[in-house]
Parts: C-alpha cells; sequence; structure tokens
C-alpha cells in the first residue's frame, strides 16, 4: 500500500518536492463557476498527468451542485462527490443523497465537500463504507467563523471515526489523525494555520491499528437521508 504524502498548494503552482498528491487551495475557497466548471478541470487533468500525481483541484459548480474530484497521475478523473448538506451562502444549491468511496492505492479516500464535514454522520458513514482519508474543502463566511469549527469539523471527524482528515478553507488549513498517531497527541499532524504549502505523509498502516468499523452499504445513506439529517436544512455554522 502506498503511503501518501499530501501537500496543499496555491492552484497550478509547483508541487513540494516528494508529493504524490496535490491538493488546492486558493485564498478565497471559492467554488469554481459552473460555466468554467469544463475548462477547469480539463486543465486540472493536464497538470496532474505533467507533474505525475493525484490531484483533488478545488470545489467546482456542476448541474447545481457543489463537487469535489480527484484526478490520476494519468490525468483522468477516478471519481467525484457532491455536497450532501447546503452552504447557506450558496441557498440555491442542490443537494445529493449518495456518498462515494474513491479507491486508490493510498486506500480509500472520502471527498467531504464543503460544509458536509460539520455533519458527523457524513464522516461516519464514509468511514464506515471504508474510507481512510477524508479531504476537505469549504469556504466560511469570516462573519461565521470561530476557531472552534475546526474542533467540531475535521478533529472530531478523526477522532471519532480513526481516519486522516486534509482540511483546507478560507479560513483555516490543517491536517488531523487519531490522536496516538500525532506526536503531541493533540490529534494535529499539520496544526491549524493559512500557511501554504501545507504537507503531511499519511500512512494507513498506522490506522490498521485502530478497532476495526463495520461495512454499511452505500445505499443506507440515501435511505435513511432524512432520519440522520434530523429532517432540517443545513443551518448556519
Amino acid at each position: 500500500m502506498q503511503e501518501m504524502v499530501i501537500c496543499a498548494i496555491e492552484p497550478f503552482t509547483s508541487p513540494v518536492w516528494g508529493s504524490n498528491c496535490v491538493l488546492f487551495a486558493s485564498q478565497t475557497a471559492a467554488a469554481i463557476p459552473e460555466e468554467s466548471s469544463k475548462a477547469y478541470i480539463s486543465r486540472c487533468c493536464k497538470y496532474a498527468k505533467q507533474n505525475n500525481i493525484y490531484l483533488i483541484p478545488e470545489r467546482f459548480a456542476l448541474m447545481g451542485y457543489q463537487c469535489m474530484c480527484i484526478i490520476s497521475p494519468d490525468g483522468a478523473v477516478l471519481g467525484a462527490q457532491k455536497n450532501l448538506f447546503r452552504n447557506t451562502d450558496f441557498p440555491g444549491a442542490k443537494r445529493s443523497n449518495t456518498i462515494e468511496i474513491i479507491h486508490t492505492g493510498f486506500g480509500g479516500i472520502y471527498l467531504c465537500t464543503d460544509v458536509d464535514i460539520f455533519r458527523p454522520e457524513t464522516v461516519r458513514i464514509a468511514a464506515s463504507m471504508g474510507a481512510q482519508f477524508v479531504i476537505c474543502s469549504m469556504q466560511i463566511s469570516m462573519a461565521d467563523y470561530n476557531s472552534g469549527m475546526v474542533v467540531a469539523g475535521p478533529w472530531n471527524a478523526a477522532q471519532s471515526n480513526h481516519v486522516y482528515v486534509i482540511a483546507v478553507s478560507n479560513a483555516f488549513r490543517c491536517v488531523c489523525a487519531p490522536r496516538s498517531l500525532t506526536r503531541n497527541d493533540d490529534g494535529f499532524l499539520m496544526a491549524p494555520s493559512l500557511k501554504l504549502p501545507m504537507t503531511a505523509n499519511l500512512s494507513r498502516s498506522y490506522l490498521m491499528t485502530m478497532p476495526q468499523r463495520f461495512c454499511l452499504s452505500r445505499k443506507l445513506y440515501a435511505v435513511h437521508r432524512e432520519e440522520l439529517a434530523g429532517g432540517a436544512e443545513r443551518r448556519r455554522i
């Protein structure tokens, strides 16, 4: 199993030497508009192939959803994830009811789109479906932001589900892991900051020492969506 060496960088800048996975992180963290998405993803595919890396681009709008995708070193889109909950800054956005786990040489990856990271059930289900890595890209209104959002979102997801969580936004960037896997026993491999590049070495084998999870059908979320979501729309964080 290949070890993930991920780096978060400004879009289309050179990857950190030795990295095999790149996560684009712009200052605004704004989603690419739908009319520009096709050309943007095409450019991202060329970038991934040119640099021989896995690439997670910025979020982009597609058919009314906010989406994330992962591109292989061959320049092909391996899989994508639509948002499950609405960011209240985008009230017209649609909501998906499907969680996709993308299988790579690193392990299972769940692309947690925008504010979905603040809904604990999403990562819980993704982890039960085989995700070891959760990669989150989000845009946060600075009027609503507080430091507790780091703990409530990515940090809590890592501790509760024994997964790595790599999160980027306009307010913070961090890498979280189960506390026992972090040097200071604080749950952070990279503490929250806005500094780029941000790099981390993530080994799936370390996660194998954690308690095993039960398997879960990918259709279970769709069946029980309203129950899990409490029948409510995504509220402002």
